[in-house]
């Protein structure tokens, strides 16, 4: 009645547990890389950071704020784009990871008796 019990909770509860736990990783790696946070201020300068010239201010320091403010907002995409491709790359790897275990997921319970069958037989 246990190894039926188990058999049965396997096979229906525990494979949608597991899916469901697989979601919510995924979701909570989305959130800790805050991706769409990330795509939205892809282009903003970098720590908030930027020059503030006076419209008054002499041309070569107009010129001057606006380098300086391409060179901050270039650098916070650079960083930016260099978190997304690594919170994308945890992302696919967590769900090519979790898919295979998905997969394999009906057949862990055969494993023990497999391994029992190889010892009989004689397999190293």
């Amino acid at each position: 009645m246990l190894v039926v019990g188990f058999l049965q909770w396997w096979y229906t509860r525990g494979w949608m547990g597991f899916a469901q736990g697989l979601l919510d990783k995924i979701r909570s790696l989305a959130d800790f890389f805050s991706l769409g946070l990330l795509l939205r201020t892809l282009f903003y300068p970098f720590r908030q950071i930027s020059a503030y010239s006076d419209e008054n201010a002499s041309l070569q320091k107009q010129i001057s704020a606006f380098f300086d403010k391409l060179l901050s907002r270039t650098i916070g995409a650079v960083v930016r784009l260099g978190i997304l491709i690594f919170g994308i790359l945890a992302i696919t790897v967590e769900a090519g990871l979790g898919a295979i275990l998905a997969f394999a997921w009906p057949f862990i319970p055969l494993v023990p008796i497999v391994a029992v069958f190889c010892a009989i037989v004689g397999v190293v």
